[in-house]
């Protein structure tokens, strides 16, 4: 059985954007600001900051991605106080935390909470009838996993091999190498490498 999570008609909206993703965050979420101003607004170090400062909207700031903002964000969303979740990833670029935005994309899955990661998506939940009514997600992963039953196995045949015995030489004799050919006079580690003009 599935847990059933009510968003109410104010939801809690988590803004979080790469460095270079954050001037088309904010140019995205402009047209929305009437909208955004009717929910509670997270975001995560300058994000949120700027977020609050270009719409002129409170944000709740966390601390900056790489500080361990994307975790609190995951604590968040677990916990039941995140209920859509924009993210703008830079994919062209190299992010030292890149292991904690893939867990918090994770965890948002996980929790089936609304999420976007382009702002075509994030212009498109905006837009959405939706915004302004409570709704219900449910959240699959609580559910107990069926049994499955397989019939008619054989147990598979295993064949045991015989133990590997290192051959020995007990007569103490010397390995004989190949001789050199008659007209190479040193061996080849010898030879200059280099001829003299």
């Amino acid at each position: 059985m599935a847990k059933c999570i009510i968003m109410s008609n104010r939801k809690r909206i988590a803004i979080v954007a790469h460095d270079n993703k954050k001037e088309e965050l904010i140019n995205c979420l402009k047209p929305h600001r009437t909208v955004l101003a009717e929910h509670e607004l997270f975001g995560t170090g300058t994000t949120g900051s700027l977020v609050e400062k270009e719409l002129n909207l409170p944000v709740t700031k966390l601390q900056s991605g790489p500080l361990g903002g994307d975790q609190e964000l995951g604590s968040m969303i677990v916990s039941n106080g995140i209920d859509i979740l924009f993210f703008l990833v830079d994919p062209l670029d190299v992010h030292p935390h890149i292991d904690d935005v893939r867990a918090l994309l994770r965890i948002s899955q996980v929790w089936n909470i609304v999420s976007a990661t382009t702002t075509s998506t994030i212009d498109f939940i905006l837009r959405s009838s939706e915004m302004n009514e409570s709704h219900i997600r449910n959240v699959c992963h609580l559910t107990q996993p069926k049994a499955i039953i397989v019939k008619n196995l054989t147990k598979p045949k295993v064949s045991v091999q015989e133990p590997r015995i290192p051959i020995v030489n007990t007569k103490k004799t010397r390995i004989q190498l190949p001789r050199l050919s008659p007209e190479r006079k040193q061996p080849v580690l010898q030879q200059p490498v280099f001829k003299k003009c």
